[in-house]
């Protein structure tokens, strides 16, 4: 059996197929290295990010429990001094899921986790909690004036 020897004008990378699978486009001498690196940088869209389905499971019941405890405020308060560092916060959540696996369900620490690795998931997780805030004070409100509450919906 013959080894594969690369053609002459071709790269060791090209023949890999890494130009296939990264979009470089090393083997066409009229693109520039600028546009081999544009998306270098790319960050997320700014605003709120969505989270997936079953990182919004997991995320709508940790707002909803601290919503449940009365803890809203506290902890929108922690959440805008951290939303600079949010991805910061999701690598270090990265870091710590072997260890918090000990005592915690892992699946759902490393689904939030992926989750504050979006730019705009922390300004997500704001808006969500004051949602259900506003849902938790109509449903105080009804208590106190002896009309039947809403229900407390945390999926809304």
């Amino acid at each position: 059996m013959e080894a594969f020897q690369p053609h002459a004008r071709q790269s060791v990378a090209a023949v890999s197929g890494y130009s296939l699978l990264m979009g470089d486009d090393s083997t066409n001498p009229s693109t520039s290295w600028r546009e081999k690196i544009r998306h270098a940088f790319a960050v997320d869209a700014p605003g709120p990010a969505q989270p997936t389905d079953a990182q919004r499971v997991v995320v709508e019941k940790l707002l909803a429990k601290i919503v449940e405890r009365g803890m809203a405020q506290p902890a929108g308060i922690f959440l805008e001094s951290w939303r600079p560092l949010g991805v910061l916060t999701g690598q270090g959540m990265q870091a710590l899921s072997p260890f918090a696996g000990i005592l915690l369900d892992q699946n759902a620490w490393k689904e939030v986790a992926n989750y504050l690795d979006k730019r705009g998931a922390i300004l997500w997780m704001l808006q969500r909690m004051d949602e259900l805030e506003s849902q938790r004070e109509a449903k105080l409100r009804a208590h106190k004036n002896n009309q039947p509450p809403p229900p407390f919906n945390p999926s809304v």
